[in-house]
């Protein structure tokens, strides 16, 4: 008999599902890092956020509020932001000719300007090295805990029973 997941262990399946699909989309179908496939990954952050909740409602008590229900996809998608630091911090790393070509669509971008010194061009791509990594994962980090406060709070408004009026 399967034991049931906790919400937890929910947020740790998705974010591995993310993972892996991040990594197939951008190794194996050769897709764009921010292309339109990431919308594949926000619909399974989004979906495992629901399974944890709908989950919970199965076995919540008839008492469980709108606070319970948050908790409890807080409780996923808290697991599921942490996952996917790590995740962009050591895809990042390991992909440094995405900064590079960052770097050069700017500098392109910035030449085109014409109002710009070679120095100044310099000093901006290193600035631009130089916070290009605490710069993608404050984006993706907040990206996932905005989404995933806002899905829960939805979720938990829908979910949670109504009180009948006499």
């Amino acid at each position: 008999m399967m034991k049931k997941l906790n919400a937890t262990y929910k947020g740790v399946v998705t974010g591995v599902l993310m993972i892996v699909f991040s990594l197939l989309f951008f190794y194996v179908l050769k897709f764009p890092v921010n292309g339109k496939n990431q919308i594949v990954i926000l619909v399974l952050f989004i979906a495992g956020v629901l399974w944890s909740l709908l989950s919970f409602k199965r076995n919540a008590a008839a008492t469980a509020g709108f606070k319970d229900y948050f908790s409890e996809g807080f409780k996923t998608f808290i697991v599921v932001a942490l996952l996917m630091a790590i995740y962009t911090f050591v895809f990042y790393n390991l992909n440094m000719q995405i900064l590079e070509n960052t770097i050069q669509e700017n500098n392109i971008l910035v030449l085109k300007q014409g109002d710009h010194t070679p120095a100044e061009i310099e000093a901006n791509s290193e600035k631009l090295r130089s916070i290009f990594m605490p710069m993608m994962l404050a984006i993706n980090t907040l990206k996932y805990l905005l989404l995933g406060a806002l899905v829960s709070a939805v979720a938990a408004g829908f979910l949670t029973p109504q009180k009948k009026v006499q």
